[in-house]
């Protein structure tokens, strides 16, 4: 199910409009935020809606930390969400989060605050949450509108820049998931999503230092491109634009942290180290290192003791993610290209799109992406292991899911190389 566009203010007078359409609305706002977003934006957004008069509810998460998007703090916000008070997200990733899935749950509208340029979900229609120790994407509503403030973005904090950098530019992995899911098995493809999402890539890619060295437009161009991957992502009604095997890996990071194997990494910087791998893994996958394609072989005990050592005890959602992909994989088959002439043409297709490649390593070198794996607290064994497991987190077809079922996954891994 597609969701309708978020209206997007991106201006220097962003609050001023916010506050406005609250005020043409006759309604109030809960404003949600953290103890950082309150000090960055939400005071100020707070004032004008009272210099206009109007109720405003002021809603703090995380105490001295930052607020986590799970089942119980979307539970808290919920408990706020009045008819008459407008929910205003007032932070990034994991605010975001929490009050799209607690608007959605109460069939209520929200409208989104960016406080930094770091990652791509504010328009998004669904919602991440952790549940069980697993990161799981939820359905959930797009916001009426965005009212963004480059000023504000810019001096967020550089880590903050760099995690949306590391985000928009793991769609160059993401999206080649997405084509060779259309390519070999017929699942539908956008190209208008795709090209809302290629364009700011290709900008970024190529613009990595001058975003870095913090210029307001140059942050607002990067705000623009993260925002457009997410109303690409609206556009669907799936996260599947922007999302695919390098997102795989960090939900399965974020699942050893929370069980104590690691420490937690901000999002963006684990997609954009997982870009470099995955690059690796498709340039061997359509790029030479697979010459004829074969009928797709299931895999052998997907939730076995190998996966199980990884992932603990598989969870209902996790169980859940192996079938979905399982039916998806059963329902398509008869899809399946034959022949070589048909194989010849699936990798021409991909070609174009594995061409940025390139300039998306460069870029991600510029942005201080991670290049080896110990600075996310991972090792060899660990990226291995994410690639052999982290697949059955989602029910979504990558390309790990097609060498695996061209039992080829254990030569690239063979010839995967962790960036130092």
């Amino acid at each position: 199910m597609t969701s309708r566009p978020a209206k997007v203010v991106l201006g220097d007078d962003a609050y001023e409009r916010l506050a406005r359409f609250i005020g043409d609305s006759g309604d109030g706002a809960l404003l949600v935020m953290d103890r950082r977003t309150h000090a960055a934006a939400g005071e100020r957004v707070a004032l004008l809606l009272r210099a206009r008069e109007l109720p405003v509810e002021e809603c703090l998460l995380g105490g001295e930390g930052e607020p986590v998007a799970s089942e119980e703090t979307v539970a808290a916000v919920r408990r706020r969400v009045r008819a008459n008070r407008w929910p205003v997200a007032i932070g990034s990733g994991s605010i975001t989060d929490i009050v799209r899935y607690a608007a959605h749950l109460e069939t209520r509208d929200f409208l989104s605050v960016p406080t930094a340029a770091s990652m791509d979900g504010y328009a998004s229609s669904v919602a991440p949450l952790m549940r069980d120790g697993v990161k799981v994407t939820y359905p959930a509503r797009a916001p009426v509108a965005i009212f963004a403030d480059p000023q504000v973005a810019a001096a967020a904090p550089l880590e903050l820049t760099r995690a949306g950098v590391g985000d928009l530019l793991a769609k160059a992995t993401s999206r080649i998931d997405w084509l060779a899911a259309h390519l070999l098995y017929g699942e539908p493809f956008s190209p208008e999503a795709d090209a809302r999402v290629l364009a700011p890539l290709r900008h970024v890619a190529a613009h990595a230092e001058q975003v870095m060295a913090g210029g307001e437009q140059a942050i607002r161009t990067l705000l623009h491109g993260l925002l457009e991957s997410g109303l690409a992502m609206a556009h669907v009604g799936s996260s599947r634009p922007a999302s695919g095997c390098e997102h795989h890996a960090s939900h399965f990071w974020d699942l050893l942290a929370d069980r104590g194997r690691r420490a937690h990494h901000r999002h963006g910087l684990q997609v954009g180290y997982a870009t470099r791998l995955a690059m690796q893994v498709q340039r061997f996958a359509f790029g030479g290192g697979v010459h004829e394609l074969q009928v797709p072989v299931a895999p052998v005990d997907p939730l076995g003791p190998q996966a199980r050592a990884w992932l603990g005890r598989p969870t209902p959602d996790i169980v859940e993610a192996v079938m979905q992909k399982q039916q998806f994989v059963e329902a398509r088959r008869d899809r399946w290209p034959s022949g070589r002439n048909a194989w010849r043409s699936v990798c021409e297709r991909l070609a174009p799109a594995l061409g940025v490649f390139e300039r998306v390593e460069l870029a991600l070198d510029a942005a201080g992406i991670p290049r080896r794996p110990e600075e996310l607290d991972l090792d060899e064994a660990t990226v291995r292991a994410t690639f052999r497991h982290a697949t059955r987190l989602r029910g979504r077809y990558t390309t790990v899911d097609f060498l695996e079922g061209q039992a080829r996954l254990e030569d690239a891994l063979g010839a995967l190389v962790p960036a130092g």
